[in-house]
C-alpha cells in the first residue's frame, strides 16, 4: 500500500513538474490595430512577450534587413504605462514609444495612436 501511494504522488508531482515546465515555453501576443489619424493608414501592432513590432514601421532602424517592420525593446513599466525603444534609454520615460494598455493610447514620439485589441 505504502509503494502505491508514493508511486502515485511522485508521478502526481512529475505531471505537475512537466506541465510547467511547458507553460514557461508560451509564447503569448496580442495583436492591436491602431489608428494614427483619418487621413493616415492603420498601424498593426503585436506584443510578442518583450518585444513590440510595428507594422508599417513607424520608427527609423538602422537594420536594413528590417524594413517591413519596426521591433521595439520592452524598457519597463511606470504605473500603468509601458515604454518601448530599440535601445532602452536610462530614464525609461525617454523611451520612443509610450503605451497604455488599459486605453489603448499609444504614443510615438509626438504622435498619439488610439489602439484596439483584435
Amino acid at each position: 500500500m505504502k509503494f502505491l501511494a508514493l508511486r502515485t504522488a511522485y508521478l502526481g508531482l512529475a505531471a505537475l513538474v512537466a506541465s510547467g515546465l511547458v507553460a514557461c515555453d508560451k509564447n503569448d501576443y496580442t495583436t492591436w490595430v491602431c489608428n494614427p489619424s483619418a487621413s493616415l493608414a492603420k498601424v498593426t501592432m503585436v506584443l510578442s512577450r518583450s518585444v513590440m513590432t510595428l507594422d508599417p514601421p513607424q520608427i527609423q532602424t538602422t537594420s536594413p534587413s528590417n524594413n517591413k517592420q519596426s521591433n521595439l525593446r520592452f524598457c519597463g513599466s511606470l504605473g500603468h504605462d509601458s515604454y518601448f525603444d530599440l535601445r532602452c534609454p536610462d530614464n525609461t520615460k525617454s523611451a520612443l514609444v509610450q503605451f497604455t494598455p488599459s486605453s489603448g493610447a499609444l504614443r510615438l514620439g509626438t504622435q498619439t495612436m488610439q489602439c484596439t485589441v483584435l
